[in-house]
């Protein structure tokens, strides 16, 4: 676990009383156990703790033109997009898999439809993607802040990963960072 995940696990709450990536709070009652067990709601505190952290890293800067990314130019060595469509169920998941993020690695979902940021397991990214990617942008990543998944609303994954070290900009925002976590 990372500083970020072993912090923020006080701010796990109960799964939301309304509709979330998992659907409506009924369908969300009936997964299992196993998959309830590596899916973490966040309270508003640890929501807002995972906002500032994605905020601090100043990883999303939304480059415009023709090459549209979600991320901030340069902020990335390799990025990589993905269209999602109605009928894309194994494609989507061969590439998520294909990313190379391990299954039981727990990752931050910046918010979903509940307003609450989630930590869960990228096993369970693959698994409940289609309630996920649907309908409104949301950024997944992980503490280490080397890779992030942007889901566009306009059914577009970008993938970035390997991020550039600037050592001052990497000063900033373990300070800001810090500053949060304390």
């Amino acid at each position: 676990m990372n500083v970020l995940e072993e912090n923020i696990a006080e701010f796990k709450t109960d799964f939301p009383k309304s509709w979330s990536f998992l659907w409506s709070p009924e369908e969300a009652e009936k997964i299992s156990k196993e998959h309830k067990d590596q899916i973490h709601f966040l309270n508003k505190e640890g929501t807002e703790i995972v906002k500032n952290y994605l905020n601090s890293s100043k990883m999303l800067g939304y480059s415009t033109g023709t090459d549209w990314s979600p991320f901030t130019k340069g902020y990335f060595k390799t990025e990589s997009r993905f269209n999602v469509s109605m009928d894309c169920g194994s494609e989507i998941k061969k590439w998520l898999y294909n990313l190379g993020i391990p299954f039981e690695k727990y990752v931050f979902v910046d918010s979903d439809n509940s307003g609450q940021a989630i930590m869960l397991t990228w096993k369970m990214v693959i698994k409940y993607w289609e309630g996920m990617f649907w309908d409104t942008d949301l950024t997944i990543f992980d503490g280490s802040l080397n890779w992030a998944l942007f889901y566009y609303h306009e059914s577009q994954l970008f993938f970035g990963k390997d991020n550039v070290f600037d050592q001052e900009a990497e000063f900033e925002k373990n300070l800001e960072q810090n500053k949060l976590l304390n």
